[in-house]
């Protein structure tokens, strides 16, 4: 008797939490530009990263687009929020957590990419020498993170 009781409950308590579970918000039509300058932000950042060395990425633009994006409050609200609490990193001085701080940044916007079907012609990459993730235009391997191996690199789908 008591263990069905227990039983019984336990299976009420489920049945409950499955149904107190956070709806997913749908992604507005007033976030998709907001979410392409995003990825044009993001596009920025790895064009100057392919053309120094050893320099931390200026993300300042990126933050407040990211910032702009959250502010929306659609479906890429949480996604937004993820992505700038990431990127506060890589403001670091120091290259080694700067790019450490970009690449997770980075494995977030190709979920979130993948997630909603916002992939835009851009695609997530990763180099197993430098263990870092980019996303960026295009097919071509060029990686930011090793000037002396940008061909390094795998196209992630």
């Amino acid at each position: 008797m008591k263990r069905s009781v227990i039983l019984i409950l336990l299976t009420s308590f489920f049945i409950f939490l499955s149904f107190c579970k956070k709806e997913d918000k749908p992604v507005l039509e007033t976030e998709k530009p907001l979410f392409e300058k995003v990825l044009s932000e993001n596009d920025k950042i790895i064009q100057s990263l392919l053309t120094t060395e050893d320099i931390s990425p200026d993300v300042s633009g990126l933050i407040s687009t990211l910032n702009s994006l959250g502010e929306a409050k659609g479906g890429l609200e949480s996604s937004a929020l993820e992505m700038k609490n990431v990127l506060e990193g890589a403001k670091s001085s120091d290259v080694k957590i700067s790019f450490e701080a970009y690449s997770k940044f980075s494995e977030v916007l190709a979920k979130t990419m993948k997630v909603h079907g916002l992939q835009s012609g851009r695609n997530r990459f990763y180099c197993p020498m430098v263990k870092k993730t980019w996303v960026f235009s295009g097919m071509k391997i060029l990686n930011p993170y090793a000037p002396d191996m940008r061909d390094c690199g795998d196209l992630i789908p």
